[in-house]
């Protein structure tokens, strides 16, 4: 890991944002960048991962001169799981968020989660609905999640996604925790090609205790880029994975 450009604030953030990335430079990242920087919650470090990128993202990242920024850039592609765990190993602050660098936050999407962990010094992690929109912002559909009893949502999760009573239970972009829970809960699986986030999700709904806060947290920006679950790459089947991420968990056939 090569640090070829690191911008940091000397006083200590309340919370940490990590933002993997790789050959998003432009728009998508830049709104991104923009849509954190505009939050009304303004404790934060954004500690932006470049995984390698072949682009120009380095310089859509020059265009901010916000102290708030720390970018890093790797010599080396590992993925966006190893990025963020990455990432996650440089953070400061006491809480801890994340972002795909091609989605938004909405207007007070982080002063609602850090409000509520604030006021429930028990819960380790909070989540929230999120909304899917376009290219050009319009909404395409609205996912809200879950407030179902803990042994509930693990059970849908051992169930392939199509099979599920509901399709999203909890969006691992809107959790926000603290720090250390993220140790506790462990990192994201870097060998995973895909369901990083299920099999994350998994370990922190097992040991963790949540709030969910029934807003819109998070925009999930589709585009012709975009990465889905359902996605096929190089022979590699999602329900498989799904299936052999299941087993690390299961205490029953």
């Amino acid at each position: 890991m090569t640090t070829i450009s690191s911008v940091s604030n000397p006083k200590t953030p309340l919370l940490s944002i990590v933002m993997p990335t790789y050959n998003r430079a432009g728009t998508l990242l830049e709104s991104a960048v923009q849509s954190i920087l505009s939050q009304s919650f303004s404790d934060f470090e954004l500690v932006i991962i470049d995984d390698a990128s072949t682009d120009a993202t380095k310089s859509s990242m020059e265009k901010f001169s916000d102290q708030r920024i720390r970018y890093h850039k790797t010599e080396k592609n590992h993925g966006e799981y190893w990025a963020t765990n990455f990432g996650v190993n440089l953070c400061r602050g006491t809480y801890l968020t994340w972002i795909h660098s091609d989605d938004l936050l909405p207007d007070g999407s982080l002063q609602k989660r850090i409000s509520t962990l604030i006021a429930h010094p028990d819960v380790d992690f909070v989540h929230g609905d999120i909304d899917k929109i376009n290219e050009n912002g319009t909404l395409i559909e609205h996912l809200p999640t879950v407030d179902w009893p803990k042994e509930k949502i693990l059970s849908e999760y051992f169930k392939l996604p199509h099979e599920r009573e509901r399709r999203y239970l909890i969006h691992h972009t809107t959790v926000m925790m603290r720090w250390q829970f993220f140790y506790a809960a462990g990192p994201f699986d870097g060998s995973l090609p895909y369901a990083g986030d299920i099999d994350w999700l998994i370990r922190a709904i097992r040991e963790g205790k949540y709030i969910r806060i029934p807003e819109t947290l998070y925009l999930y920006r589709t585009h012709a880029g975009t990465r889905r679950l359902t996605d096929t790459a190089n022979g590699i089947d999602p329900d498989l994975i799904h299936t052999q991420i299941v087993r690390r968990y299961q205490t029953h056939p």
